[in-house]
């Protein structure tokens, strides 16, 4: 895992963790704006840039909680993260919530799928990978065959993912765990959906939690359409 900061490490502390097949860069279109306010922490995931490997959640968490330590990170304002990002975001709050006010969750994939499910988006995903690094396709159409209009934020971290990293990725997509948190902890959590993007199915696991539905948009739609907009809303 990489770590970029942005802002004065006095203010209050931001949290912001990509999405599958993206990067830190993904939150370029808020950091600065956040930094008026906050001090924005953006990792690049492990297994998303040369000569690393994602391992699971649990050890990207291990990362983040190493890097908050030696920097003297004490709480967080908000940790914030987008599909996977969105898995690692949930987990890491739902063990860390003393020293988080909050924790905004967007298109997280929260399912718990049986393995026979696991392998067949695995399957699909490594046909995709495999498709774009031939060089013989367009690697964005590709990329939204499968993550419903993101081709265009993933076809620059994609191709040098490892099959290693796709196995444990796909994992730690589709094998979550949803969190009986007490109430106080569990408002201080908010989900965001798209109404056409299909990781919203998994909201049947999510009952007890305040859920935002964006009608009409996709996978990170809300964000990618209006990023700004997303911030004033989620963030500040």
């Amino acid at each position: 895992m990489k770590f970029q900061t942005f802002g004065n490490k006095n203010n209050k502390a931001v949290l912001l963790i990509h999405t599958l097949f993206t990067s830190s860069d993904f939150f370029a279109p808020i950091t600065q704006f956040l930094t008026n306010d906050f001090f924005v922490i953006v990792p690049t995931l492990s297994g998303h840039y040369e000569n690393s490997t994602f391992i699971s959640t649990e050890d990207e968490i291990r990362q983040i909680k190493e890097f908050l330590l030696e920097n003297n990170v004490v709480s967080l304002n908000t940790v914030a993260g987008f599909s996977l990002g969105g898995n690692i975001a949930y987990e890491f709050f739902c063990n860390n919530a003393e020293m988080i006010e909050k924790a905004v969750i967007d298109s997280a994939p929260l399912f718990n799928f049986p393995k026979f499910i696991k392998n067949h988006f695995l399957k699909n995903y490594t046909k995709c990978l495999n498709r774009i690094k031939s060089g013989k396709y367009d690697s964005a159409k590709e990329l939204n065959k499968h993550f419903n209009g993101m081709g265009e934020y993933q076809k620059d971290i994609a191709p040098i993912v490892s099959q290693e990293s796709l196995n444990s990725l796909v994992e730690s997509c589709y094998n979550t765990k949803v969190y009986k948190l007490p109430q106080d902890e569990r408002k201080k959590v908010t989900f965001i959906y798209g109404g056409k993007d299909i990781a919203r199915l998994c909201k049947t696991r999510l009952k007890k939690y305040h859920i935002h539905k964006m009608k009409g948009y996709g996978h990170c739609g809300f964000y990618r359409e209006n990023p700004i907009e997303w911030a004033k809303q989620f963030i500040l």
